[in-house]
C-alpha cells in the first residue's frame, strides 16, 4: 500500500502551516549557534550599519500564533530571541486579523501609525495600494540592503511585482512547483494486466476496462465548489491545450474556455460521461478521497497532501488499495501538462511612511540568508535537532514542537520546504509529480489588472456552469457558440483586451 516511487527525480507552497503542527514548549536554555559553514553574509554586516535599531513587522496571521505553550510567545521564545541577538536589531512582532485582513491593512496605512515591515494580502490589493503611493520603492534599498534577494527569489517573479517600472515588494516565496496529478488505483491496474495510459485514446480504453471488469464509474472528479470543476478536469483539458484560463493565439490572449478545442475537450467528457467513465455524481461531489479509499473510483485529479490522506487510509482499512501518480495524458498533437505553480499570494512591503526602512530592509535580507533560513528550518542543536555525520536530523515530533517557526519566514526556499514535506511524510506524494510536464499561465506574471480581475471568478463559474451542463447534456454542444457570446457579453471580451493590453506591450 505504499505509493509508487519514480528514479531520477529531482528536487515550492504557500507556507503550509499543516507541515508544522505541535506545540511549543516554555522555558528553554539559550539557544546555540544556528549552524556551521557561512555566515549570514550582508546581513549582520549590514545591521551594524544601521543606526536605528528598532524594527516592526506586521505579517499575515498565522496558526502557529496560536500553537505558543508556556511561557513562550510571538515576540519571546528561543528561535525569535536568537534572531533578535544575532541580527542586532530589536525587532517586535505584530500580527493581522485573521479575517479582513485587506481591511485593516489600509485602516493601518492611513493612520499613519505603519510598521517598518507590512505583509500585504492578495495581488488586487497590493497594486490598488502601491498605485496610490502607499509604499516605499525598494530598488534602492535592494541594491544596499538585501543582496541575499538574488539568490531567494526569481528576477522574473520580481519583476511580475513591480509597478510602474519600480519595486515596491518582495513577493513572498512560494516554494511548491507542483500540486495535483492524476492519481490511479494502481492495486486496479495491476489485477487487471492494465499499462498507464499515456494518451486520451489509451486512457479511454482504460476506463472502459475497469468498468467492464469492476462494475464502477472509473474516473471520478469534483463540481460541487466553484472552481473545482477545472480543477479535476484540468489534465484531460491539457491534453486538448485548453489546462490554463487563457491560451496564446497569434501573439494575443485568449480565454480557454470558449475556443473550438475546449469544444472537443467537452465533447470527450460528454461522451465518457455517457457511457458511464465518469461518476455520475461527480458534478456534485465536493471531494473524492472517500470514492478513491473505497475503490469506487480508480482515477482522480489529487492534491499531494491529499494523497497521503487517502493511502493511511488504506493503510488503515488492509484493503489492499495501492496509489499511483501517472503522467499527464496527451492529445492527438502530443499536447498535456499540469499548470504551474509557485505564485507569490502575499508581498512583504516597506510602508511610505515607516520609520526604519533601512532597518527594515537590512533585516529582511539577514532572515532570507542561507544560515537563518536553515536555523529556523531546524531550530537548536540539542533541543530541536541534532547532528549526526555533519548532517542536521529531525524528528516528526521535534518538528511538531516548534510549529510557530514559519511565523518567522518572508518566504519559502526550497530546503526548509523539502524538509517539512519529508517530516510530515509528504514527500514520496509530492516528489513523483515534478518530473511531469508543467503549462505556463501567462496572468499570473500579470500586475493587478482591474478589468479581468474584478471579472474572473464570475466568468470562470459561468465557464464551469455551463461545462457542466454540456457534459451532462443538459446543454446541447451545438449552443457552445452561442456560450461563447453569452461569455463575451459577461464581461469576457471586456477582460481578456484589458490583459491583452499588458501581454502584447511585454512582448
Amino acid at each position: 500500500m505504499k505509493m509508487k516511487q519514480t528514479a531520477g527525480i529531482g528536487l515550492v507552497a504557500v507556507m503550509l502551516a499543516g507541515l508544522v503542527s505541535g506545540c511549543g514548549s516554555g522555558n528553554d536554555p539559550a539557544p546555540a549557534s544556528p549552524g556551521t559553514g557561512a555566515g549570514t553574509g550582508t546581513g549582520a554586516s549590514g545591521a551594524s550599519a544601521i543606526k536605528n535599531k528598532d524594527v516592526r513587522v506586521m505579517r499575515t496571521y498565522h496558526a502557529g500564533m496560536e500553537q505558543f505553550k508556556g511561557s513562550d510567545n510571538y515576540n519571546d521564545n528561543r528561535l525569535v530571541n536568537y534572531l533578535k541577538e544575532k541580527s542586532g536589531f530589536n525587532v517586535k512582532y505584530e500580527s493581522l486579523p485573521k479575517d479582513n485582513a485587506n481591511q485593516k491593512v489600509s485602516i493601518i496605512l492611513a493612520s499613519g501609525d505603519v510598521p517598518d515591515l507590512l505583509f500585504v494580502p492578495g495581488k488586487s490589493d497590493y497594486f490598488k495600494l502601491a498605485q496610490q503611493g502607499a509604499f516605499e520603492p525598494l530598488d534602492d534599498l535592494i541594491k544596499q540592503y538585501i543582496p541575499n534577494l538574488n539568490s531567494f527569489i526569481s528576477k522574473e517573479i520580481m519583476d511580475a511585482s513591480k509597478y510602474d517600472g519600480k519595486t515596491y515588494a518582495v513577493p513572498v516565496r512560494v516554494a511548491q512547483k507542483v500540486g495535483a496529478g492524476i492519481l490511479t488505483r494502481s492495486d486496479m491496474m495491476k489485477e487487471l494486466g492494465l499499462k498507464d495510459p499515456a494518451t486520451v485514446d489509451e486512457l479511454y480504453t482504460t476506463l472502459k476496462t475497469i468498468k467492464e471488469k469492476k462494475n464502477i464509474a472509473p474516473l471520478t472528479g469534483t463540481g460541487g465548489n466553484p472552481g473545482s470543476f477545472m480543477g479535476s478536469f484540468l489534465p484531460y483539458a491539457s491534453a486538448y491545450g485548453v489546462g490554463t484560463s487563457t491560451v496564446v493565439k497569434n501573439g494575443k490572449l485568449e480565454f480557454s474556455w470558449v475556443q473550438p478545442e475546449y469544444k472537443d475537450f467537452l465533447t470527450t467528457m460528454k461522451k465518457w460521461y455517457a457511457e458511464g467513465l465518469i461518476d455520475q455524481e461527480f458534478a456534485i461531489n465536493k471531494d473524492v478521497k472517500d470514492k478513491m479509499i473505497n475503490g469506487t473510483a480508480a482515477f482522480s485529479t489529487t492534491y499531494w497532501g491529499d494523497a497521503l490522506t487517502i493511502d493511511t487510509a488504506m493503510k488503515d482499512k488492509k484493503n489492499g488499495g495501492t496509489l499511483q501518480y501517472i503522467a499527464p495524458v496527451t492529445g492527438k498533437d502530443g499536447k498535456s501538462g499540469f499548470p504551474e505553480e509557485g505564485f507569490p499570494g502575499a508581498y512583504v512591503v516597506i510602508p511610505k511612511q515607516a520609520k526604519n526602512k533601512e532597518g527594515a530592509a537590512a533585516f529582511l535580507n539577514f532572515v532570507i540568508s542561507k544560515e537563518i533560513d536553515e536555523f529556523l528550518t531546524y531550530g537548536v542543536e540539542g533541543i530541536d535537532h541534532k547532528v549526526e555525520n555533519g548532517k542536521k536530523v529531525m524528528t516528526p515530533e521535534q518538528s511538531n514542537n516548534i510549529p510557530w517557526r514559519t511565523l518567522y519566514f518572508f518566504g519559502d526556499s526550497d530546503p526548509s520546504f523539502f524538509t517539512r514535506l519529508e517530516l510530515k511524510g509528504f514527500l514520496p506524494y509530492y516528489e513523483p509529480l515534478l518530473k511531469f510536464k508543467q503549462i505556463r499561465e501567462e496572468t499570473a506574471y500579470a500586475p493587478s489588472i482591474e478589468a479581468y480581475d474584478t471579472k474572473y471568478s464570475e466568468l470562470r463559474n459561468f465557464a464551469e456552469e455551463n461545462a457542466l451542463k454540456f457534459i451532462m447534456n443538459k446543454r446541447d454542444l451545438g449552443e457552445f457558440d452561442k456560450f461563447g457570446q453569452e461569455f463575451n457579453a459577461k464581461g469576457g471580451k471586456a477582460a481578456i483586451d484589458a490583459m491583452n493590453d499588458w501581454y502584447t506591450k511585454k512582448k
